[in-house]
């Protein structure tokens, strides 16, 4: 086999067939296909213009990519037997095989070679990816345990969530528990406070009456407390202080008892304060228990008042069907 002719206008033709020096590592089968793979190109029909092939127009004749042609130059793949008959069968139309050249068969025979040199390889291939797979499995295994733990976790933390959830909520309900029961005695010690010192206001504004023949105002406290009460209202109504008589009013009913509060009603009739009266009714009907406006409906009664009663104890019944 010998090299052709210098190719016309090319300083240095099928320069990329002569490569470097195979490695040490290049079983020898393949290194010696790769030298006869290198003398073929050499080989291949010029161009129409006369210059040599390059490597990428070589591996379009060969119908495979240039970067694939080069490594099997280089005896770093090895390349299909299809692909070795065509370059043999092209360098021996271009007319450049000789007698005495590689033939064929030889070049079949150098790719046998290599191919099970190769072989060789893969059964070592063979045994590290069995022992990849090995290691998966295991793998997967330790996976699926740690999996496993974390789900318990996983199950463990719900359950303590729900756990500090309840315990919340049962804070939250003796926390309202708690604030319920002070604000009621809070309530229960501010109306006995100004229970007191509606007495003592009371006590300190009795008029002076001859002692000699009984104090008519000290026989009747509550009617006492309703006088003062009723001065304090008209008072705040003439000037115009319409908001004050009725806060009066509600706190009035708060601090006073059933009996005081028939005699406040009473006395505001008395005084022609009317419709103060009345507010007065509504607000004692609507704001104190049952037994407080019984008994402030008979008080009414006995100081011949029954359409007040009546009005009380309608006021009462309205508030519990608003309620429910």
């Amino acid at each position: 086999m010998i090299d052709m002719p210098r190719a016309k206008g090319s300083r240095t033709p099928y320069a990329w067939t002569r490569k470097k020096e195979f490695g040490s590592d290049v079983p020898p089968g393949k290194r010696a296909l790769a030298g006869e793979l290198q003398k073929l190109c050499r080989l291949l029909a010029l161009n129409r213009d006369g210059s040599a092939p390059t490597q990428q127009q070589a591996a379009d004749r060969l119908h495979i990519r240039d970067t694939s042609l080069s490594r099997y130059l280089t005896a770093e793949y090895l390349p299909d037997i299809g692909i070795v008959r065509k370059l043999h069968a092209m360098a021996s139309d271009a007319g450049g095989m000789e007698e005495g050249g590689i033939t064929l068969a030889e070049l079949e025979k150098l790719h046998s070679e290599a191919t099970a040199e190769q072989c060789d390889d893969c059964v070592k291939l063979r045994y590290e990816v069995e022992e990849l797979q090995q290691q998966a499995v295991e793998s997967a295994v330790e996976l699926s345990a740690v999996q496993d733990e974390l789900n318990a976790v996983q199950k463990e933390a719900a359950a303590l969530r729900e756990g500090a959830a309840a315990l919340k909520r049962e804070v939250q309900e003796l926390r309202a528990r708690a604030v319920r029961t002070l604000n009621t005695r809070a309530r229960r010690a501010i109306r006995a406070g100004q229970r007191s010192r509606l007495a003592r206001r009371t006590h300190a504004a009795l008029l002076p009456v001859p002692p000699s023949r009984g104090d008519r105002q000290q026989s009747n406290p509550e009617k006492r407390a309703a006088l003062i009460v009723a001065r304090q209202a008209e008072a705040l109504q003439n000037g115009g202080r319409q908001d004050s008589a009725l806060a009066l009013l509600r706190h009035s009913a708060e601090v006073l008892s059933p009996a005081e509060t028939a005699a406040l009603v009473c006395v505001l009739r008395e005084s022609q304060l009317d419709e103060l009266a009345g507010t007065l009714i509504h607000i004692y009907g609507r704001d104190n228990p049952d037994p407080h406006v019984m008994r402030a409906a008979v008080q009414l009664h006995q100081h011949g008042a029954p359409d007040d009663a009546a009005a009380l104890l309608q006021a009462a019944l309205s508030a519990q069907q608003g309620a429910s």
